[in-house]
């Protein structure tokens, strides 16, 4: 049984899921119970945010990312809320189980306790301005998108003309052309936007045990359009 310091994202106890007996809902009561039995706490949120029956099984990539982004923001929510309980839910769910198949969820809530509060508010209001598409060409692999993330310029500082934000290996962030001042991004906050590419595009492809990296965040009239793929030119 969960203590009241780590039931963050799992709220609900298996046997508060025994009384409905829907298709939907049973298949992800089912999953949600026995991952936790297994402790494989990715896999536990990912089947309690299904539960609510919203994507109905669906397993397409845009149904996908619906649910991955409901967690996210809970995410941000609890951190900036209940700290101290997030911490705490940390030190559980990051010793989930090996046999875990959502370790991305246990990632990106391990990344969203790492930032202060400050800047998990700027993530939270990003949501609503920054979008993310991905794509199924121009596959880079993970390891060089994360060598460019750790190591890419993260100030304050205007990127200006430049469009080639920084590369590694297969992996590029580039951004569109330059507009004026108006549309411009901080490296600081096109690395935030890059974050969000990588954990919402990642994909290992049929037969291949290499996770690969595809999207871009759109642009708009108030920034400029911000890619992580294997592209050397251009921004989608």
């Amino acid at each position: 049984m969960l203590s009241e310091h780590t039931r963050l994202f799992l709220d609900l106890s298996p046997e508060a899921l025994q009384n409905d007996t829907t298709e939907t809902f049973e298949h992800w009561s089912g999953e949600y119970a026995n991952a936790l039995y297994d402790r494989r706490f990715g896999d536990a949120i990912w089947a309690r945010y299904n539960l609510a029956g919203d994507v109905q099984n669906d397993t397409s990539k845009d149904a996908r990312m619906a649910v991955f982004e409901r967690i996210k923001e809970d995410a941000l929510k609890y951190r900036i809320s209940t700290p101290e309980q997030y911490t705490d839910a940390l030190l559980l769910y990051g010793n989930t189980s090996v046999e875990d198949q959502h370790t991305d969820v246990i990632d990106m809530i391990k990344r969203i306790g790492r930032q202060n509060i400050t800047e998990t508010k700027a993530e939270l209001g990003d949501l609503s301005t920054w979008s993310i598409r991905c794509d199924r060409s121009n596959l880079a692999y993970d390891s060089s998108c994360q060598t460019v993330l750790n190591n890419m310029p993260k100030s304050k500082q205007m990127i200006g003309t430049e469009e080639d934000v920084d590369h590694y290996g297969s992996c590029h962030l580039r951004v569109s052309k330059y507009r004026g001042s108006s549309t411009d991004l901080t490296y600081y906050r096109a690395h935030a936007v890059a974050m969000m590419i990588a954990e919402e595009c990642a994909y290992v492809p049929a037969g291949s045990t290499s996770k690969m990296i595809s999207g871009w965040s759109p642009g708009n009239t108030g920034h400029r359009k911000v890619c992580l793929s294997s592209k050397d030119s251009g921004c989608r």
